[in-house]
């Protein structure tokens, strides 16, 4: 016994870049485990505090509030590939100036949002664009203050994550995510049994509000502690700087485009197609499919750091390697997601009980889908930390247009939001082969012209 604890720990000491990876995909999976548990429970703990109807306008209002998240122009990815690589060089001088512009620009940015949103929600119909009756407008316009303000804060003082990202340290960054929703869970919990009415205003703001206040609590720990050297400062603010980050953050920022368009806007298709009620299924099944891929990234969020450290210092040996086994890995979780098909109606049934019926077709999309994402993602994560976005920049545009065409092409064909995976799913196809091919030219030194830009 004594010998078989000695191999494990050898495996996993040392301060190398795999070690390194080993250690924190260890403790991301203990963390992850955690939130996907909590992200279960909260499922049929708010169906039992709302209606189904009243989950669904929750669900929809906070994927339109999620558009505003393209304002942050790619600052946040800029920061970590910047600050990877300034780490990797210990240059802590330029990694101070590289933190206090970014929160710099982020502040400036989100206060002008911030301010020009408080004032056109004054004459914005939120009972029209949620297509509901249920809730007051005036009750709606209460609850997007709240949760509008919050959630453009935590876009700030989140920022401290991703210096925890660009420190190769992605377990901390889903320990605080997931104390957040831990804290949360517990104390809405406790909200359901003290009260009889689902109140959204009350449920939105502490949903809003906790995870900030967490985010503040661990940059003022951080910046006083381990990241003492990096704590921004105003003299630190170097725009000149800044613009290194802008320029790669302009390319994460169309990327981040396309997901802001692509996920937030299906649920309010959805809800204009077909009712708040199928925002509610779509939601429940694509919860249950999410979990490989949250499973998945655990493995994965580790590299996108290092492969900036690895790419940095030119080692292609080590890229080649983590990339075969991220292939293997892939195909495992992809043979995990047809079992989750096929047993897809009997966990529906377990989980939220029987009175939400998830349409077998939708299983089935969102399956396929899981799985050519799971397949993907190794090459994304590579292709984002290697810096190399300007080809996967200009399919997005193809993308989303594509989507938007086959939203509309499927709904005519379809009677619930099974279209609106195929939708999504049919686009990635044509990206995610084009990102297979630069990943193997950039590690083969075969890459030119668009392909190593």
């Amino acid at each position: 016994m004594t010998g078989i604890l000695n191999v494990i720990i050898e495996y996993f000491k040392g301060q190398t870049r795999g070690a390194k990876v080993k250690r924190q995909v260890v403790y991301s999976f203990v963390i992850q485990g955690i939130s996907v548990v909590i992200g279960l429970l909260y499922v049929p703990l708010l169906l039992d505090y709302l209606t189904q109807e009243k989950y669904g306008i929750w669900l929809t209002l906070t994927s339109i509030l999620g558009w505003f998240s393209f304002f942050d122009i790619g600052l946040g990815n800029g920061l970590r590939n910047k600050l990877t690589e300034v780490l990797a060089k210990n240059d802590y001088e330029l990694g101070k100036k590289l933190v206090s512009t970014t929160y710099a620009m982020l502040i400036g940015i989100f206060s002008i949002v911030l301010f020009f949103f408080h004032i056109s929600n004054f004459f914005i119909n939120w009972n029209s664009i949620l297509n509901t009756e249920t809730i007051e407008n005036n009750e709606l316009y209460v609850l997007t203050s709240i949760v509008f303000t919050f959630f453009i804060i935590r876009f700030i003082v989140q920022i401290i994550s991703v210096i925890y990202l660009a420190d190769q340290k992605p377990a901390v960054t889903k320990l605080i995510t997931t104390s957040g929703n831990l804290i949360a869970f517990l104390i809405v919990f406790i909200l359901t049994k003290t009260t009889l009415i689902g109140n959204l205003i009350v449920l939105g703001t502490i949903l809003s509000i906790i995870p900030v206040i967490l985010f503040i609590v661990i940059t003022v720990t951080a910046f006083n502690t381990r990241y003492k050297k990096l704590k921004p400062s105003g003299k630190s603010i170097d725009f000149k700087v800044g613009n290194g980050i802008l320029q790669l953050g302009t390319n994460f920022f169309f990327l981040q485009i396309t997901y802001i368009i692509v996920f937030t806007t299906s649920n309010l298709f959805i809800t204009q197609f077909y009712g708040p009620e199928e925002v509610t299924v779509y939601n429940i099944a694509y919860k249950y499919f999410n979990i490989p891929t949250m499973l998945f990234s655990i493995f994965m969020s580790p590299v996108w750091s290092a492969v900036t450290d690895a790419y940095t210092k030119a080692d292609f040996k080590w890229l080649k390697k983590t990339l075969k086994y991220a292939n293997w890995l892939s195909v495992l979780f992809g043979a995990g997601v047809v079992f989750m098909i096929l047993v897809s109606n009997w966990i529906y049934k377990i989980w939220i009980g029987g009175e939400i019926l998830i349409p077998f077709s939708l299983s089935v999309a969102l399956g396929l889908y899981t799985i050519f994402s799971l397949i993907v993602t190794p090459y994304s994560y590579f292709i984002n930390g290697i810096g190399k976005l300007k080809l996967t920049t200009i399919f997005t545009f193809f993308q989303i247009l594509l989507y938007v065409f086959l939203v509309f092409v499927f709904r005519n064909i379809f009677e619930n939001s099974t279209g609106i995976i195929l939708a999504i799913f049919a686009p990635l196809i044509l990206v995610g082969i084009i990102q297979i091919f630069q990943v193997y030219k950039l590690l083969n030194n075969s890459a030119i012209g668009v392909w190593n830009k």
